[in-house]
C-alpha cells in the first residue's frame, strides 16, 4: 500500500486528453484540414502511441504478454472523456452513492481512470489490494496513480495477463493466437462474466448478428494488427 500512496506522478509527461480536447473531437464536425471531429482524436491517439511505444514494450515483456495486446488496448482506450474528470467528480460522485446505499466501494470502484482507462477496482486487484478495504482517500490517490502513464500502462500490462490466465490456466503468457488476444481483448473491454465460449463463438458468427458484439473489441485489435505493429517498430 505504501507504494500506492506515495507513486511519483509525472507532471510533465504526454499531455493528457482534456476538455478542450473532447471539444475539439466530440463537438467540432471531422475535418482532417483543421484537425477537428474524428480526425483529432486519431492524431492524438497516434501521437500518445508513439510517444510511449518504448514504455509500451517495457511492460509488455516485464508482464509477458504479447505487445500487440498491450499496444491494441491502448489504441482503444486512449481519448474521450476527460481523464481528470474521472479522478475529480466521477469518482466522488459514485463515493457518495456508496455512502448513501451503504454499499462498501460498490460503485466507485467501477471508476475507469488513466489513458488506459480501467476500474479503479480492478487495479487494486491487480496490485494485489482487496478493492473493498480501500478508504476514499486510497481510492483517491489510486485514481491520481493511474494519471502517471507509465504506472497505468504497467498496472493495464498485469491486469491483461491475468485475464489470459483466467481463460487459459498455465498458458505461455507471451505467445497468444489471434484468437487468444481476441479473446483476452474482448475480456479487458466486458469483464469476465461471459463464458470465454460465447465470446470464441461469436467471432465466426455472421455481420449483424447481436452476439458479434462481444469479441468486436478484440477482433478490432486483430483488424489493426499491421498499422499498429508498424508504428511499434517506427516504420
Amino acid at each position: 500500500m505504501k507504494d500506492l500512496l506515495f507513486c511519483e506522478i509525472d507532471q510533465f509527461g504526454f499531455p493528457h486528453w482534456d476538455g478542450f480536447d473532447a471539444f475539439r473531437w466530440y463537438i467540432l464536425p471531422t475535418s482532417w484540414d483543421y484537425l477537428t471531429g474524428d480526425a483529432y482524436l486519431w492524431i492524438y491517439k497516434s501521437a500518445w502511441f508513439i510517444y510511449h511505444r518504448d514504455v509500451i514494450k517495457q511492460y509488455a515483456f516485464e508482464a509477458q504478454i504479447p505487445v500487440l495486446l498491450l499496444a491494441g488496448v491502448a489504441v482503444s482506450e486512449v481519448g474521450g472523456m476527460p481523464e481528470r474528470f474521472k479522478g475529480l467528480g466521477v469518482l466522488q460522485g459514485k463515493q457518495v452513492i456508496d455512502e448513501v446505499l451503504n454499499e462498501k466501494n460498490k460503485y466507485s470502484n467501477t471508476t475507469s481512470v488513466g489513458s488506459i482507462a480501467i476500474q479503479l477496482g480492478v487495479a487494486a486487484q491487480t496490485l494485489g489490494i482487496a478493492p473493498e478495504k480501500l478508504d476514499h482517500f486510497q481510492q483517491f490517490r489510486l485514481a491520481q496513480c493511474l494519471l502517471d502513464n507509465n504506472f497505468n500502462i504497467r498496472v493495464v500490462a498485469f491486469h491483461l495477463r491475468d485475464l489470459i490466465l483466467y481463460d487459459n490456466p498455465g498458458i505461455n503468457t507471451a505467445t497468444l493466437t489471434d484468437e487468444q488476444i481476441i479473446l483476452a481483448g474482448s475480456r479487458y473491454n466486458r469483464g469476465i462474466k461471459r463464458s470465454a465460449e460465447d465470446i470464441i463463438n461469436s467471432i465466426h458468427e455472421p455481420i449483424g448478428s447481436p452476439s458479434r458484439e462481444y469479441s468486436e473489441y478484440g477482433r478490432q485489435i486483430i483488424k489493426k494488427k499491421e498499422t499498429i505493429m508498424k508504428m511499434l517498430e517506427n516504420q
